[in-house]
């Protein structure tokens, strides 16, 4: 399988994981079918992730892959948070996110 497209599932579902649990939040903790189904698409999501990343570690330098598998989760959760939870972002939130692709450009280059 493609090294960049690991990196990418790896992203891909360690936000899926933190998106899942913020819906599970909003059922009735451990009362509602609803709540379960994310809270454990949630924790699958989790798996998923750590055992790509584990890989990944194998294939990358951790000082490289680390910090842009992290804020490549961070930028996908703030897209979320904004796209399908209607939060909101502050200008401080925005430069950080700047900041965050730039670092993601600086590392791999």
């Amino acid at each position: 399988m493609n090294k960049l497209l690991l990196v990418a599932l790896g992203i891909i579902f360690s936000a899926l994981a933190q998106i899942m649990l913020k819906k599970s939040s909003s059922f009735a903790f451990m009362k509602e079918f609803d709540f379960f189904v994310y809270f454990i698409l949630g924790g699958l999501s989790y798996v998923f992730s750590f055992g790509i990343y584990a890989y990944v570690l194998k294939i990358f330098n951790l000082s490289k892959i680390s910090p842009v598998m992290t804020i490549g989760t961070m930028l996908l959760v703030v897209i979320a948070g904004l796209l399908l939870f209607k939060e909101s972002v502050t200008s401080k939130q925005v430069l950080g996110i700047i900041l965050g692709l730039v670092s993601i450009m600086l590392i791999i280059k």
